[in-house]
């Protein structure tokens, strides 16, 4: 207060006339001014109520009407849910020489194992259904011999790029709804990288007729989400190639039709576990 006394010096009251005289002009201004808007400021409100009031403000349409946030469908909660757990995953990148090890349980209490090859081209091992078979790789010149790699190489980290990966023929398979179906149940049964994974369930959200049951059960009878797709003209994957996710950790469990995923993982030789 020193301060200012000291700069703005002495300063007296106005003298009554003069106060008079600039109350007239005020008046006469307010009533020439074009009316406007009142704007009401209530009192008492702190700085941090204001910026909170700010915070809620509610934004009009043109037609005034309040816009919400529009949540997500069930299933493309649930498959996006499943994206981000897949893309925090540890980033392990297989050999072409290693296989891919999958233990399924089924609804019966039987499991099955198999010994993928990574790269499609060595030789594999499955037990399945307490059956003993080989599986050949692609190797030593066979004709008329595509791989089928376990781990495929150099798929889309993106959903856009996924879909359209899923969309182009890839082992001659066609290319409606139930075609692209079976394909996602293949690959999702392999191994995928996190970030591919993660794509992969990404791309499934933009699938038309998308169902979640939330109160579906495993092979073992375990609670679990299940996804599924159907179409008016078309027979969907159906339930029975259900997409079955664990309710916590959105983790892959399998489809209906093979049976619960319990184990999966890289190994350098068949008959070798994890």
């Amino acid at each position: 207060m020193q301060l200012l006394r000291d700069f703005a010096g002495p300063a007296g009251l106005p003298a009554r006339e003069d106060l008079a005289r600039k109350r007239a002009e005020l008046l006469a201004a307010a009533a020439s001014a074009r009316p406007r808007r009142r704007r009401v400021l209530w009192g008492g409100v702190t700085a941090a109520g204001l910026a909170a009031a700010a915070a809620a403000v509610v934004v009009l349409t043109p037609a005034g009407a309040p816009i919400a946030p529009v949540p997500e469908p069930e299933p493309v909660r649930i498959l996006h849910a499943a994206a981000a757990k897949a893309r925090a995953l540890p980033d392990v990148i297989p050999r072409p020489d290693q296989f891919v090890y999958t233990k399924t349980r089924l609804a019966d209490g039987r499991e099955n194992e198999t010994w993928a090859s990574v790269d499609g081209t060595h030789d594999g091992l499955s037990f399945v259904f307490g059956h003993e078979t080989f599986v050949a790789g692609c190797h030593g010149g066979k004709s008329r011999c595509v791989p089928h790699p376990a781990a495929p190489a150099n798929l889309p980290t993106d959903a856009d790029g996924m879909l359209a990966y899923l969309h182009k023929s890839t082992y001659g398979e066609g290319d409606t709804l139930h075609d692209l179906g079976n394909e996602v149940v293949d690959l999702a049964g392999g191994y995928l990288r996190p970030a591919v994974r993660a794509a992969l369930y990404e791309a499934v959200a933009k699938m038309p007729g998308l169902v979640a049951r939330t109160d579906a059960k495993d092979a073992t009878g375990r609670a679990v989400l299940g996804i599924t797709w159907h179409s008016s003209t078309e027979h969907g994957i159906g339930n029975q190639d259900e997409f079955l996710f664990d309710p916590v950790t959105f983790t892959y469990l399998g489809s209906g039709m093979f049976g619960v995923v319990v184990s999966q993982g890289i190994v350098d030789a068949v008959r070798q576990r994890p």
